[in-house]
């Protein structure tokens, strides 16, 4: 079981549809890899938010009859009534269904996923960095060929910011470049991936779950820094990250 098959069948698994055989050897190379671990999360997040934010409409009258009829398996093909309904409600389905799959996923729902990442992050150091050094020369090519953007490095050491490595992780449905730093005894996560809209977005701090998230969209990149730090320090390090080098 590599990361691309775990991309595959993350859905079907969390959603108990596979054999234990095969969700066992999911677990296993989950528990072992902090990308698929977050992406884990993050799927999982997602599913509470959609299942707290999707609106839930009553069934069309006439459609319980009209099924219960053609599950009765009658020889008679179904009326135009019938059919009708059927048609109405596989249209409806689809498009609320494309509605959904189309539309972009929620900042509270990235807000989520973000954090679900950086939560799965501090279990241990084998799940926060895959590339363990302080040295900026050495994480950024680390990530050539594994992301299709190249991730800004900075060496923030003399602000205070010790860098500690880097890894893969997923954001908002898609792989992401996690680079990891310390203040103190605090991790900071830096996730950065691709931005679904071209449009730069300011630099915003807001509090998710406990934490300090600072969020901006920059060249078709968007970032995300969170860490258990107050919000003066989180900002303070994401503008010092967006500053020129």
């Amino acid at each position: 079981m590599n990361c691309a098959r775990i991309r595959q069948t993350l859905d079907a698994w969390l959603d108990g549809e596979l054999d234990p055989a095969t969700g066992a050897e999911i677990e296993r190379h989950v528990s072992g890899c902090p990308a698929c671990a977050g992406l884990k999360e993050g799927r999982v997040a997602l599913g509470r938010q959609l299942h707290a934010d999707l609106p839930r409409y009553r069934a069309p009258a006439g459609l319980e009859h009209a099924v219960r009829n053609s599950l009765r398996g009658e020889k008679r093909g179904p009326t135009w009534l019938q059919a009708g309904v059927a048609a109405a409600v596989i249209a409806a389905t689809g498009v609320f269904a494309g509605y959904w799959i189309a539309r972009p996923v929620p900042d509270g729902s990235l807000r989520e996923q973000v954090v679900a990442s950086h939560v799965a992050s501090l279990g241990t150091a084998r799940r926060l960095t895959e590339i363990a050094s302080g040295d900026r020369h050495a994480v950024k090519p680390w990530f050539q060929g594994k992301v299709d953007f190249a991730p800004a490095v900075r060496d923030l050491s003399a602000e205070g910011y010790v860098l500690l490595g880097g890894r893969l992780d997923h954001v908002g449905g898609g792989q992401a470049a996690a680079i990891v730093y310390r203040v103190r005894e605090h991790v900071i996560n830096l996730f950065v991936w691709r931005a679904g809209a071209p449009a730069d977005e300011p630099l915003s701090v807001t509090p998710a779950r406990g934490f300090s998230l600072a969020t901006w969209t920059e060249s078709g990149l968007r970032f995300a820094a969170i860490s258990d730090t107050d919000a003066r320090e989180i900002e303070r390090f994401a503008r010092l990250v967006r500053s020129p080098p």
